[in-house]
């Protein structure tokens, strides 16, 4: 026996397939989510490491400008000594040295760092000294000749190294003094430091142009960077976003971390406030120095707004996945419930065969052993009124010998019906108009539809086409459903016969106002035996449906109790085999 799927099996797999769907989404977020993490990394490391080429350049740049600031100062602060060694070099010569050379101060100091009241004259002896070894004019030659010998020495002229003579404690150095840029030597003319200062408003501009809070800031504007701070070894901030946090301490745990571990970290850091953001630490080192830490902090908005669409999406996505599932399991299940019905019903029919044929069987012996006796009887009883007449009492004695011989058809008729479940059914197809085929059996049964105060209505489509059937066997399953319906209103009424034309098919029903038919006794009222009269024989709606099924149709019955009954038969119009 054939047994169908269980809801509960249906809702399993449902939910089943709710849960892979779920899976799927879950997975796919969280991939989606670590590529958006990755492509984060990997922008906040590119910005790191342009933003570390700019800085060191930035350095670099700066460093050699004030080196080669520096070595131009000391190369004028050179000239300046060896200028002083020979006379005359006055006032107005060290103001023309300082125009020339754009600078601002000359300085002219004692070992303390004092001011010298006058400018220092060099000793005849040495300059007879110099004069001799280079062979030069002796002393006593005219200023002017002297004069152009000194400037013919240029300006990188110096003394030989064994006549230099500086101050103990006392070298070269560079100093910045407000705005002005200087350097200090310690003088070979005179016993002293000669300082050279030069306005240095072109590095104060160079450094604003290359100036790293302004790169940080420039950079800082951009939609995605939450932040970008640059801070030195200490952890003392050089050039942040935020101005308020400029020369403060730096102690994030990200940065913490990369400074005791080293290496780049990266990862996600939540403020007290609750925004998010995606920090990039990286080490800087100038010159092979470690110079400090370069933190770039990139916006989450953006990644998580371009999360929230791929989650909604792919929600869709998996809504769409499992609703394409569920459409496909219920089809499924429809379609074998369906097969489950047809092979129930074939079960069913197979079964009702069996019985039939069991019927049928038991149903030939019997009739055999009844109709031969029946046989007898009618014929006696024919004898009797033919032949017999009684000399008193002849009005009753015909009165009974008429009602034993309608029990005897009765019983005749019972037995033809028992014969009927037997013998195959043989049709002999002919066209038969429907129409007037309905009116004939309809009138064969009016007297006992007036004797039961029943009227009949027929309603028949107009220019129905004949349908090709056995018009014995079909006149006897229309009589058998009439019948059925006369019977169902013992207290008269209406019966409706109605044939219409459905696609290719002839659809008649039968429509009766009687007492209705149980619920429970719909699915046994076409069973051989099976009757809701006192005095039925339970055939008749059995052999209507061998009748229709023989001619390649089905019979089927719609009631309510208490609001009658609707048997429909549906026939080919086509021709049959």
């Amino acid at each position: 026996m054939s047994r169908s799927i269980s809801p509960r099996y249906f809702l399993l797999s449902v939910l089943l397939l709710l849960g892979l769907v779920g899976l799927y989404i879950f997975f796919e977020a969280r991939r989606f989510q670590d590529e958006l993490l990755r492509q984060a990394e990997a922008k906040g490391l590119a910005l790191a490491d342009a933003m570390e080429a700019n800085i060191r350049a930035s350095v670099l740049a700066n460093s050699l400008l004030e080196e080669l600031i520096g070595q131009r100062l000391l190369d004028n602060a050179r000239l300046i000594d060896e200028l002083l060694q020979f006379p005359p070099t006055d006032e107005n010569t060290l103001q023309q040295i300082a125009a020339a050379n754009r600078l601002s101060k000359i300085e002219l100091l004692d070992p303390n760092g004092r001011p010298l009241d006058a400018l220092p004259a060099p000793s005849a002896r040495r300059m007879q000294e110099m004069m001799s070894r280079m062979g030069k004019p002796p002393l006593d030659e005219p200023a002017e000749h002297r004069r152009a010998m000194m400037f013919m020495w240029g300006r990188r002229w110096r003394l030989p190294q064994e006549q230099a003579n500086p101050p103990p404690k006392i070298s070269e150095k560079k100093f910045w003094e407000g705005s002005a840029f200087g350097v200090a030597i310690a003088a070979r003319s005179f016993s002293g430091i000669i300082a050279v200062h030069a306005n240095a408003d072109y590095i104060l501009n160079f450094r604003k142009q290359i100036e790293v809070q302004r790169q940080v800031e420039e950079l800082g504007r951009q939609s995605d960077i939450d932040h970008i701070a640059l801070v030195d070894k200490d952890l003392n901030v050089l050039a942040e976003t935020d101005l308020q946090r400029s020369q403060q301490r730096h102690d994030d745990p990200l940065l913490l971390q990369v400074r005791a571990h080293g290496g780049v970290g990266h990862g996600i850091v939540q403020r007290p406030d609750g925004t998010r953001h995606f920090d990039v630490v990286k080490p800087l080192n100038v010159n092979g120095s470690p110079f400090g830490f370069l933190e770039i902090g990139l916006s989450l908005q953006s990644m998580d707004s371009a999360w929230r669409r791929s989650l909604g999406s792919m929600a869709v996505v998996g809504l769409g996945i499992l609703g394409v599932g569920i459409l496909g399991m219920a089809a499924i299940f429809h379609n074998q419930r369906r097969h489950l019905q047809s092979v129930r019903a074939l079960e069913e029919e197979i079964h009702r065969n069996e019985r039939l044929s069991e019927l049928g069987s038991l149903a030939a012996t019997v009739a055999h052993e009844i109709r031969n006796p029946l046989n007898s009887i009618s014929m006696g009883m024919q004898r009797l009124k033919a032949e017999f007449t009684p000399v008193q009492d002849a009005g009753e004695y015909s009165h009974f010998l008429t009602l034993m011989q309608n029990e005897v058809e009765r019983l005749n008729r019972t037995v033809e019906q028992f014969l009927s479940l037997a013998r195959p059914v043989q049709l002999s197809l002919e066209p038969i108009a429907v129409e007037e085929f309905i009116r004939e059996v309809t009138t064969l049964l009016d007297a006992e539809a007036r004797a039961a105060n029943i009227k009949i209505d027929l309603d028949a489509e107009p220019n129905l086409p004949p349908v090709k059937a056995d018009r014995n066997y079909l006149k006897q399953l229309l009589l058998n459903l009439i019948l059925n319906g006369i019977q169902a209103m013992p207290t008269g009424g209406r019966l409706s016969i109605r044939a219409d034309r459905v696609k290719n098919r002839l659809e008649l029903s039968v429509t009766d106002r009687g007492i209705g038919i149980k619920p429970d006794q719909l699915g046994k009222i076409f069973d051989p035996y099976f009757t809701t009269k006192a005095n039925g024989s339970g055939l008749g709606l059995a052999i209507a449906r061998r009748i229709a099924e023989a001619h390649g149709g089905k019979i089927d019955v719609q009631s309510e109790p208490g609001q009658g009954a609707c048997f429909r038969v549906s026939l080919p119009l086509g021709n049959q085999a």
